[in-house]
């Protein structure tokens, strides 16, 4: 019998720390982009997000080397820890070979670590077309990147960069080296600050 009760009481500690635990975790602060500085208190919230590149973008591999413009559309789905963005890439001007997303769409999450940064990570497929007979397909899962609000930012309106980052191939092309590194920055068109 005192065992029972023993193995009772544990069970509810158990429960009353997961629960604990829950809360704390649910109430951790949520990231949201503004078009002010959050810091007086108030954010005018961006929910709409437009960025180019900061140069080229390149991807490249023992095969590969492609360096375009890109253009990132996408729209918020309000607050979040991450907030999260749908968006789409465009590739333009491309040299060396041509780039274009072929996953219908991107997903890119966006956590505050600090005063003015955040990490980011996305999840997209780009298509690399050399020739008719080298098309490698790489997909984006579990790129993280560094993005910063136009306090911190070297770029007038904030960026976000992803250096040295792998994209691995899918499908069956058999020319395709299996993995590609990709290096970026983008800055938004308006001051876009990083807030809670």
């Amino acid at each position: 019998m005192k065992l029972i009760k023993i193995l009772e009481l544990a069970a509810l500690a158990v429960l009353t720390t997961m629960a604990f635990v829950g809360a704390s975790s649910a109430m951790a602060t949520s990231t949201q982009l503004c078009s002010n500085d959050p810091a007086g208190g108030s954010c005018t919230a961006v929910t709409h997000v437009h960025e180019t590149s900061v140069g080229k973008v390149t991807i490249l591999s023992i095969f590969i080397n492609v360096k375009c413009n890109v253009l990132f559309l996408g729209d918020t789905l309000g607050l979040g820890s991450p907030l999260i963005i749908h968006g789409q890439f465009t590739y333009t001007s491309c040299e060396g070979c041509i780039a274009k997303e072929t996953s219908g769409g991107a997903t890119i999450e966006v956590l505050k670590t600090g005063h003015e940064t955040a990490q980011v990570t996305g999840e997209w497929s780009v298509l690399v077309e050399c020739s008719e007979a080298t098309e490698c397909e790489y997909d984006g899962v579990g790129l993280i990147g560094t993005a910063k609000g136009p306090l911190l930012s070297s770029q007038l309106n904030g960026e976000v960069s992803i250096q040295n980052q792998t994209l691995h191939k899918t499908g069956t092309h058999f020319f395709c080296p299996s993995v590609a590194k990709l290096d970026f920055t983008t800055t938004p068109l308006a001051h876009t600050y990083i807030g809670a």
